[in-house]
């Protein structure tokens, strides 16, 4: 009576369904998660085993010998209700046996309806995505087509105007309205490029170029920017870069694209510069670092850990005030690792930044041969320590510091533009130089200067063009500064 008692207590207590029946299919014993799924709540006076799992056990069987043959399987069926509806079910067959009741047949099973129907849920959101993302690749790729065609057209319109155009504040529109569409090339470019790598479609094209040319590319493109803001900017290619190497001209010269015209987004003063070193070589491999330093705004921890996501920036400040979705480092990023490199930041806030991006490429067969030491290894940290420490650091420092040569020639350009700005009634642009002159004079000591430079600020925002003109001459006088055009400072 005790082992029966038990048995029936364990058999209730049960998580899931528990079905005991005898040698003749009869069931003899239903516990309360049985009687609840199967509907059998107020009893049935004789159940058959074959009424609950009609699909699975045949009728007048031998019970046992099929208990015995699937002991301990784990069996995908379906059970069926008092009402001859059925829902899916995981069973496993097994035999108990107690003193006072002897051997018995049990079956124990779980319903499983919720997790098909989560799978199916699943399969279907899946199928949707799948529809989706087809979508979104086909409405990206005609929309990026749609675009470039209208802004090729501007383009095009615009740069026949320009030629015939001799006003100053014209052309300065029309050059403008040219730049805003090469940004709006650069956006639409980024967004196919991204919608190519989210469906694991992009791919690296191959073949040998002159790699001096690909560097030589990426300045001329980004140097009227540099020159439109008064920056040093310059690059430098070691010695040991080969000359001719293996790999995407095409992608390799997007990167060094995307990291120039980053840092001289966000840099008004000082310099960009860009370097190539061969950091690693094994055989015909070889590892390039571009090294791309700035002395602009900086980004501080936080921003650093999402400035390589898809459609991120630093902060919600930098986009507007300097415009980007935030797609061009995370598919710089992207294509350094689809050449097996990777790209990493080194900033500060108002320290500048420095971004090195390594790519792999291959050399032709006969640089190999000719090439005196293999396995060539480069001491990257020391040359990243020299280039943040000695390089940005001191340029900064040296720019900051009033009175230094650094400090003196780049008020000199800073305000020999803001008063062409201020003649070509370039507001926007005038403001941009204003602050810089502003920050350039903020360590001197001239109460009148600190005082002047504010006035000139708060008139080129007013666009007050005589009180504007009239600061800067008083700060130019200050400063004794040369007239703009003059040469020297």
């Amino acid at each position: 009576m005790g082992d029966a008692m038990a048995m029936r207590s364990l058999l209730e207590n049960n998580l899931g369904m528990i079905i005991a029946f005898d040698g003749q299919g009869t069931v003899t014993f239903l516990n309360g998660i049985a009687r609840e799924e199967l509907d059998y709540r107020q009893g049935k006076k004789k159940i058959s085993v074959e009424d609950i799992f009609p699909t699975l056990i045949r009728e007048n069987c031998n019970y046992d010998e099929y208990v015995n043959s699937v002991q301990g399987q784990l069996i995908k069926t379906v059970a069926y209700r008092k009402n001859n509806t059925c829902f899916p079910v995981m069973i496993r067959f097994s035999k108990l046996f107690f003193e006072d009741v002897g051997q018995i047949n049990a079956v124990a099973g779980l319903n499983i309806q919720d997790e098909e129907d989560a799978i199916r849920e699943l399969k279907k959101v899946e199928q949707e995505m799948e529809q989706n993302l087809k979508a979104r690749d086909s409405f990206v790729a005609n929309i990026t087509h749609e675009l470039r065609t209208p802004v090729n057209g501007i383009k095009g319109h615009v740069k026949n105007l320009l030629d015939l155009e001799t006003e100053p504040s014209k052309k300065s529109t029309l050059g403008i309205i040219i730049q805003c569409c090469n940004n709006m090339e650069k956006i639409i470019n980024n967004l196919l490029d991204f919608s190519k790598m989210e469906a694991g479609k992009f791919e690296i094209c191959e073949k040998p170029f002159e790699f001096k040319s690909c560097v030589n590319q990426a300045m001329d493109t980004n140097r009227p920017v540099a020159n439109q803001k008064g920056l040093h900017f310059h690059a430098f290619v070691a010695e040991d870069v080969p000359q001719t190497v293996i790999g995407d001209e095409l992608r390799i010269t997007q990167i060094m694209n995307n990291l120039l015209s980053n840092a001289l987004k966000f840099t008004s003063m000082g310099a960009v510069t860009l370097e190539v070193y061969k950091t690693h070589q094994r055989e015909d491999v070889v590892e390039l670092t571009f090294f791309v330093t700035d002395t602009g705004i900086g980004i501080d921890a936080q921003g650093r850990q999402k400035l390589f996501q898809s459609f991120s920036q630093a902060d919600d400040s930098i986009t507007r005030r300097y415009g980007g979705t935030g797609l061009g480092l995370y598919v710089t990023k992207q294509l350094a690792e689809q050449m097996h490199g990777h790209i990493e930041v080194e900033s500060e806030p108002g320290r500048g930044s420095t971004f090195s991006c390594a790519i792999k490429v291959k050399v032709p067969v006969q640089a190999v041969e000719q090439e005196k030491e293999q396995n060539i290894e480069f001491d990257i940290s020391n040359l990243k320590n020299h280039l943040l420490g000695t390089q940005a650091k001191s340029r900064m420092e040296q720019v900051y510091m009033y009175g230094s040569a650094a400090n003196r020639r780049e008020l000199a350009i800073n305000m020999e533009k803001l008063v062409l700005c201020i003649e070509m009634e370039n507001w926007e642009k005038a403001e941009g130089f204003a602050e810089n002159i502003k920050t350039l004079c903020a360590e001197s000591g001239e109460q009148t200067l600190k005082s002047r430079t504010f006035r000139l600020l708060m008139a080129v925002r007013k666009e007050d063009y005589k009180q504007a003109i009239g600061y800067s001459e008083e700060i130019r006088i200050i400063l004794k500064l040369k007239e703009p055009g003059a040469e020297g400072v």
